[in-house]
């Protein structure tokens, strides 16, 4: 009963919200795109679009028909040497990240437990990991985008993505690369095959699309791509609530034409589960839907995972209960300048926890080169399991402010050049923190090149 409760309501606010929105874009006659020149992600990103300056989030979910493709500094490079264009011709692109960091803590300046040992400062990317400059991930992506199923022919594409860093220490999905993540033993830079799947277009009205391979989770407003971010640091409903992959086989469909600023999309599937790969913690499939919809003033994401899971990472093994997790996000951008987005997530896993975040984010861009960045987050974690930490129930709390600082917007090779400093508090109901402390305050810094 508990399940349906929390599922129905959480449903019921975010559609009503979502219906709400919808209608009011619509009586919107400038129905502006609203674009956003610095990662102001709202959950999957199409096949082929890495590049763009406007992210709508990770790539890893199929679209409906591609987007045009901005190239980075890498095809550029290829384009001279006469190698890019026929490549770009025929849909193919090559382009990656790399992305650099420092954490300080102000409450606990020096471990007390090894880093590799979480929940640690409760902070993943770059959290268990303090008072070092670290690689956090090294990314090269190569795929192929569908280009003729916007002409009304069948086509297949494909996406590889391999990520290396202190990141992928804590990515890699069961059965695959894992071998350091399972022991906590090894180096801190790890390697992870972050993505690999197939697509295929078929001509069906505008465009349906399915998917196969491994692929980032469709949940989430954050993403594991950090330029798709706001911040350096994670909330705790991305560390701790959701998935960070799915390996399994997608479709997708949009009800209106991809080419327009408006797009109502729909996708489902079946995966093997949390973070599953070539081994399956449960030996059931679990399923995933999502529904979005683009309005130019409002952006609607509904998102649902369902399925029996093997474990969390720090609780007992379910093999037996259907795990439930909706999720409902909502952008509003309220002008060129100025976005908020608010993510609301719940689970349920009922013979272990319930857990539940809300989380607010705003940013404001003063101009291309300096955006203003904040988010706000109450994280409940039933028995404290999803955390590791207490073995009763604990709530979170945390607010990060930060800044995105551009310093070349208009040069063609480091134009996407981004350097991100951010202050950031928690606090919890429990000593979470160095398992001794009921508050944290940290200090942070990256910065990210996309080639």
């Amino acid at each position: 009963m508990r399940v349906w409760k929390g599922f129905v309501g959480l449903a019921v606010l975010t559609l009503t919200i979502g219906g709400i929105a919808r209608g009011v874009a619509r009586a919107d006659d400038t129905n502006s795109n609203g674009s956003n020149s610095n990662n102001m992600g709202n959950g999957d990103q199409s096949v082929g679009t890495d590049q763009n300056q406007t992210p709508a989030g990770e790539e890893g979910a199929p679209a409906a028909a591609p987007t045009s493709t901005t190239y980075g500094p890498l095809m550029q490079g290829l384009e001279k040497i006469g190698i890019g264009t026929p490549m770009e011709n025929l849909g193919f692109n090559i382009h990656g990240y790399i992305e650099g960091g420092y954490l300080y803590d102000f409450t606990v300046p020096n471990d007390v437990t090894p880093a590799k040992t979480s929940p640690g400062d409760d902070i993943f990317f770059p959290g268990v990991y303090k008072n070092a400059p670290m690689l956090n991930q090294l990314s090269l992506t190569v795929e192929r985008d569908m280009i003729n199923l916007s002409k009304g022919q069948f086509d297949v594409g494909f996406l590889v993505q391999g990520i290396y860093g202190r990141d992928a220490f804590f990515t890699p999905s069961n059965g695959l690369l894992d071998q350091n993540k399972k022991s906590g033993t090894g180096p801190d830079d790890g390697i992870d095959l972050l993505q690999a799947y197939v697509t295929v277009g078929i001509p069906v009205g505008t465009g349906l699309t399915l998917e196969g391979g491994k692929f980032v989770s469709l949940l989430g407003y954050e993403k594991l791509d950090p330029t798709q971010n706001l911040f350096y640091t994670h909330s705790y409903g991305f560390s701790f609530g959701e998935p960070f992959t799915m390996t399994g086989a997608l479709g997708s469909y949009s009800l209106t034409d991809p080419a327009t600023t408006n797009s109502l999309t729909f996708t489902g599937g079946v995966i093997d589960g949390w973070n599953q790969s070539l081994r399956d913690n449960s030996g059931e499939p679990s399923g995933v839907l999502q529904a979005k919809d683009i309005t130019g003033s409002f952006d609607f994401t509904a998102n649902l995972l369902l399925g029996p899971e093997g474990v969390l990472p720090y609780g007992p093994a379910d093999r037996k209960h259907i795990w439930i997790v909706p999720e409902g996000i909502i952008t509003f951008k309220a002008s060129d300048q100025l976005d908020a987005t608010v993510d609301l997530l719940y689970g349920d896993a009922p013979a272990l926890t319930q857990w539940f975040s809300a989380a607010l984010y705003a940013q404001y861009r003063i101009d291309p080169h300096l955006n203003l960045n904040g988010r706000l987050e109450f994280y409940h974690d039933g028995k404290g399991i999803t955390t590791g930490v207490g073995g009763t129930d604990i709530n979170y709390g945390e607010l990060t402010l930060g800044v995105g600082i551009i310093p070349m917007p208009d040069s063609p090779l480091l134009q996407s050049l981004t350097i991100r400093p951010e202050v950031r508090v928690d606090y919890a109901e429990y000593p979470a923190f160095d398992f001794s402390k009921y508050s944290q305050a940290t200090a942070a810094v990256d910065v990210y090149w996309k080639f």
